[in-house]
């Protein structure tokens, strides 16, 4: 029976939990990317489980609670409070990291720094693009990177505004869509399908209320939990000292086996790592064995490939410009992610067939009986915000010099992206995902890259590094997780919604004021010891697409094969598992060559092993009793991040815990 809200006190969404989600929303907005990118300690944010949302939380609940339940019950935060609280941070965090500004911000100034009159770039790749995009004064360009005279920093915000606006406005209509799509799936995938959400366990187990005269629920007093804390407290107390001071003895948590077989055909292998994180190893126990096993049997099945064309000597080229290894992985993955689209569009038919249908015909009386918030947004805003959303997308990069075709691909590339990446971390709890591939990852290789229009694929490029390429910070997920606590604490999730989106447009202007001022006031990024972020990453698609300028890509028809395979094998697997009830679940194939599963797949398959070992010699009775030392890694490992980002800003050396 849905909840009738009568008070403003029986909901989640009051004033005091929206104005202390949209302050440290706002304070890890401008506090970010000084952590991330210059200190480089454990990034705030940097996957789907930012350890500053987490934080918020605990110290709410550690503190904050503590004192006000033993001496103003009355006014301790509830726990649909606190879920909110951490939902307003959460959906933020990766803008000023990945999720947007840690690429967008140096992609405007790069090309105007590394062209020169050698590598012909400007005039061979952005030229054509409207002024509006282009940072016009070059002082501030080289001020951006080498710094302005000690004592005379400053930013030249005159230079930098339009700019801003111009690339603002494409945010806010990429975050309107990824909101949108986010509200079109929320109820087949938190009611119908009723999916895991495995990375919103440990913020519903931390706002648990606690028995009466307690100040902690039973779950945060169990001794187990804190004996893991104390684990991984110890571990990278060690770790992170050891950088302070090398005489203290290392605790190695991560080993490449290739450094032990370095002889062909072992050495085409590549970067093969075993790395350790606890969080990973507690949130795989939370997982269904049948997707934690999924992420690293394909991963072990993709090094196989990899081994047999070794041994046969056949070619392996590598992607071009995403974040994968393999071409041929790239391209099979792509098929697959659309085989999954597909499969989600299937089995929600009915569901999206009422929505379409009630839209059409403008039958709005769900929408009107929806009292209580159910939906995220009414079944008419959310299509109209699709529709005016992916409209002015579509026309942002027609006036940015971006022909028509490419940019409905980008489009459609966008939407699948964005389907996926939400479906393999609210179904499969994916703590860090990339995508193989890009728009021209996928056309190049098929049709080469001769007759094309370079500077329309550079615009078009930019727009997709900027916002959805590299996924392990994303908003969709996010928004969804979301709408997943406020119906796990039965709360009004539109409510919900309006404060998310609030949370992000603060973020967005934040961030991007932020991200601009810290080179400036750094003594230019070249002193900032991060040269992706500045260098190598906006540098990608100039070093390849001036290439292409001289000699063009030579693609293959035949690599079309390797689509239609991801696709089919994605599908088939999908189907036999729904029809026939067998078969490998297909999540870890989507991911199975990006550095992300590299990372993660050995702590993926040391939780699966455990929890494979505790179900078949102790059944769910060991499974429950060893729960609270699983969910103590993830909150160890958690704590110890927001610890050594304290401790790295003090002593001015970074420690990054989490990948």
């Amino acid at each position: 029976m849905t909840k009738t809200y009568t008070t403003p006190g029986e909901h989640g969404v009051t004033l005091r939990a929206v104005a202390v989600g949209l302050a440290s929303a706002a304070f890890f907005a401008a506090f970010t990317p000084y952590n991330d990118i210059k200190v480089g300690a454990t990034m705030i944010a940097g996957n789907q489980f930012p350890v500053g949302a987490l934080f918020i939380e605990l110290v709410l609940v550690f503190v904050v609670n503590v004192i006000l339940r033993r001496y103003q019950p009355r006014w301790a935060f509830t726990g649909a409070e606190l879920v909110t609280i951490w939902a307003l941070v959460l959906v933020a965090s990766g803008i000023p990291s990945g999720g947007m500004m840690r690429f967008l911000i140096p992609q405007i100034v790069a090309p105007h720094y590394h062209s020169n009159a050698v590598n012909n770039w400007e005039a061979n790749l952005w030229a054509s693009a409207p002024d509006a995009l282009k940072i016009t004064d070059p002082v501030a360009v080289k001020a951006f990177y080498e710094g302005y005279p000690r004592g005379s920093e400053h930013v030249p915000w005159n230079v930098w505004i339009v700019p801003l606006l111009a690339w603002g406005t494409l945010a806010i209509l990429f975050l309107a869509a990824s909101f949108c799509i986010a509200s079109l799936l929320r109820r087949q995938w938190v009611e119908n399908e009723k999916f895991a959400f495995p990375l919103v366990a440990i913020p519903l187990i931390v706002a648990e209320e606690p028995e009466s005269g307690r100040v902690l629920n039973a779950r945060l007093r169990h001794p187990l939990l804190w004996t893991a804390v104390l684990l991984c407290t110890i571990v990278h107390g060690f770790k992170g000292l050891y950088l302070l001071y090398p005489t203290i003895p290392d605790i190695p948590l991560v080993w490449n086996l290739i450094d032990y077989a370095p002889s062909a055909p072992w050495n085409q292998l590549d970067w093969f790592p075993l790395a350790i994180y606890p969080l990973m190893i507690g949130l795989t126990y939370l997982l269904p064995r049948e997707v934690a096993f999924s992420f690293w049997f394909f991963f072990l099945f993709y090094k196989a490939e990899i081994l047999l064309c070794a041994v046969n000597n056949w070619q392996m080229p590598g992607v071009l410009a995403a974040h994968g290894y393999k071409q041929f992985h790239a391209l099979e993955s792509f098929g697959g992610a659309v085989g999954l689209v597909v499969w989600v569009f299937w089995t929600a038919r009915q569901y999206l067939g009422g929505v379409f249908s009630a839209f059409w015909r403008g039958d709005d009386s769900e929408d009107r009986n929806d009292g209580n918030g159910r939906e995220m947004l009414s079944r008419q805003a959310t299509l109209f915000g699709l529709i005016f959303s992916y409209g002015g997308i579509l026309l942002w990069l027609r006036w940015a010099g971006v022909p028509f075709l490419y940019g409905t691909f980008s489009l459609f590339l966008m939407t699948i992206i964005l389907i996926v990446i939400a479906w393999m971390v609210c179904q499969g709890g994916m703590l860090f995902v990339q995508t193989a591939y890009s728009s021209i990852d996928i056309i190049a290789p098929i049709r080469g890259s001769a007759g094309l229009d370079l500077p329309g694929i550079y615009s078009q490029f930019r727009f997709e590094s900027s916002f959805f390429l590299n996924t392990r910070e994303m908003v969709t997920p996010s928004v969804l997780e979301g709408a997943k606590v406020a119906n796990a604490e039965n709360f009004s999730a539109r409510r919900l919604f309006y404060a998310m989106a609030a949370s992000v447009v603060l973020t967005v202007i934040i961030s991007a004021v932020a991200s601009v001022m810290l080179p400036y006031y750094s003594g230019g990024a070249t002193s900032i010891n991060n040269d992706w972020v500045y260098n190598g990453a906006p540098k990608k698609p100039l070093n390849l697409l001036g290439g292409m300028v001289n000699t063009p890509f030579v693609g293959s028809w035949t690599n079309v094969f390797h689509v239609l395979g991801g696709f089919v094998l994605t599908l088939g697997l999908l189907m036999c598992r729904a029809y026939l009830g067998f078969g490998l679940h297909p999540i870890g194939f989507l991911g199975a060559s990006v550095a992300a599963t590299h990372l993660l797949w050995f702590s993926m398959f040391l939780g699966w092993f455990v929890k494979t070992l505790l179900l078949r010699y102790g059944g769910m009775k060991a499974y429950a009793l060893f729960l609270p030392f699983f969910l103590g890694l993830i909150l160890g490992d958690a704590l110890n991040a927001v610890l050594w980002i304290f401790l790295g800003h003090l002593t001015g050396t970074g420690y990054r815990i989490l990948p």
